[in-house]
């Protein structure tokens, strides 16, 4: 017990260290276009700094701009009329060794090379010009978030990377996320509000020539803000350090692990993004699974990861209560619970005659999957979500819901209101977990009843996942985790 509190400590105080980081007293744009139209060359950070509510100084940076979006511009960083704490480099690669000059005489702590064009490349050039920005930094005493790397996102201080993320993801949250590709950290990001992902602090952090993995895992370790960490990584700078730091990490949080290049194809194309060595896959399986991380092995199963873990209370065990609409369905669900290492049991037979009370006998199946008609009476339909829940034997309950064109029109339209609104109210009122699968018809009106039918849950607090299939492994793996962490045998199929 001392060992592990001094090693929480230990890893605390290596993780604050880098705070600083986050929480800049002025921010300098070197090498932002004078044209506002220009996204790629600065105007995406500029925009998203102002839009994001950033209260510190802004400097843009360019010797032939007077203004920039009606802020003073400045030739240089060394022109700039107080302390800069923090620059984002646009300018291309052969000039980056004269900014890091600037930048020091200037006593900037922290550089984000946005700037691309180094040993990713693969081109000995740019080798060279990496290394030689490594050596002006350390001799500098100045910090390097890079380079080829959309940089830093943290709302809480009005710090953020692109200016087109929704109106949602300027909440803080509690999940902080690490990644390797710009895109990826991007695209989560962008995506988050719309799943009921909110995020405390993200990085990209590309080609990692000093700041690397390993800071960013210590850093949102450290972080009481951070309750869960996620992490897309395609190579390593030092796997010792990586090592204890996952472990360390992965004892007080979750922590979500998307490996990139786990293939032969996979690797190669590593080495061109961001000049990372991928790594062997079986030392890979290896590590994360003596480290107690969650293995995630797409975006998409690591967004679904995060929802579970976001929204559902550590589950009992594995028993599903499936609640849907079609045979076919249902089977589909069934097959696909057992298959991610889930049980879907019979329900008892008390519980199948009280539904069989409200339930049509044609064309419907009460066994577990419960395959009825009332997904669409709000009355019925909230009988039999607390029915499953009541049963002992089921931990946690699956809900798919159907969206057909006919909900489009005036009539359809009221009847879907009102059981969506019934089946919200219920889930949110129950005991139990529950997860919600939305399945629609009717094209480019289908897909806008979709996101208004998701938007709804997500505000309310559910977890939806798009399938079931999706659903059944992000949860298996999140009571994988807590049978882990607790030393448990995994629990199921027994009513």
């Amino acid at each position: 017990m001392f060992q592990e509190r001094t090693a929480k400590y230990e890893l605390i105080a290596r993780g604050r260290e880098l705070e600083y980081i986050f929480h800049p007293r002025s921010i300098a744009l070197v090498g932002i276009s004078s044209d506002p139209k220009n996204f790629t060359a600065g105007h995406g950070f500029l925009k998203g700094l102002l839009e994001f509510g950033y209260c510190g100084q802004i400097y843009p940076i360019n010797p032939k701009a007077a203004q920039i979006l009606g802020l003073k511009a400045y030739p240089s960083v060394r022109d700039a009329p107080e302390t800069v704490d923090h620059a984002i480099s646009l300018v291309p690669a052969p000039l980056t060794p004269q900014l890091i000059e600037d930048c020091g005489a200037k006593g900037v702590k922290v550089v984000h090379l946005y700037t691309a064009g180094f040993a990713e490349t693969g081109e000995k050039e740019g080798e060279r010009l990496q290394a030689e920005l490594l050596a002006r930094a350390r001799r500098l005493g100045i910090r390097i978030i890079g380079p080829n790397c959309m940089g830093i996102h943290y709302p809480e201080n009005g710090i953020t990377f692109d200016m087109r993320l929704p109106q949602g993801a300027k909440e803080s949250g509690r999940i902080s996320f690490l990644s390797q590709s710009g895109g990826n950290a991007v695209d989560l990001v962008h995506a988050g509000p719309f799943r009921g992902l909110y995020f405390n602090k993200v990085v990209s952090y590309g080609n990692a020539i000093d700041l690397n993995e390993s800071d960013f895992l210590e850093n949102f370790a450290a972080d009481p803000n951070t309750e869960i960490i996620a992490a897309y990584i395609e190579g390593i700078k030092d796997g010792r350090r990586f090592w204890q730091a996952l472990k360390e990490a992965a004892k007080f949080k979750p922590v979500i692990v998307l490996k990139g290049g786990r293939t032969a194809a996979g690797a190669g194309a590593v080495g061109s993004h961001s000049a990372s060595m991928a790594g062997n896959e079986d030392v890979w399986k290896t590590l994360l699974k003596q480290a107690g991380a969650i293995r995630a092995y797409t975006m998409d199963e690591l967004a679904d990861l995060l929802v579970v873990f976001s929204h559902l209370r550590p589950l009992a065990g594995r028993n599903a209560g499936v609640i849907g609409v079609g045979g076919g369905n249902s089977v589909e669900a069934a097959d696909l619970c057992e298959a991610a290492g889930l049980f879907v049991p019979a329900l008892p037979i008390d519980i199948r005659k009280q539904l069989r009370e409200f339930t049509p006998e044609a064309g419907t199946g009460i066994r577990n999957p419960i395959d009825t008609t009332n997904l669409f009476s709000p009355k019925e339909l909230s009988r039999t979500i607390e029915l499953v829940a009541g049963c002992a034997g089921i931990d946690f309950l699956m809900i798919q819901h159907q969206l057909g064109i006919s909900f489009l029109r005036d009539e359809g339209r009221a009847l879907f209101e009102a059981a969506l609104d019934a089946m919200i109210e219920t889930a949110v009122g129950i005991a139990k977990p529950v997860t919600i699968t939305l399945r629609h018809r009717g094209g480019a009106q289908g897909m806008s009843l979709l996101a208004e039918t998701q938007e709804k849950c997500v505000k309310a607090g559910l977890a939806v996942i798009p399938s079931i299939e999706r659903a059944a492994i992000a949860i298996s793996r999140f009571v994988s985790y807590h049978e882990h962490r607790n030393g448990v045998q995994p629990r199921g199929a027994g009513i």
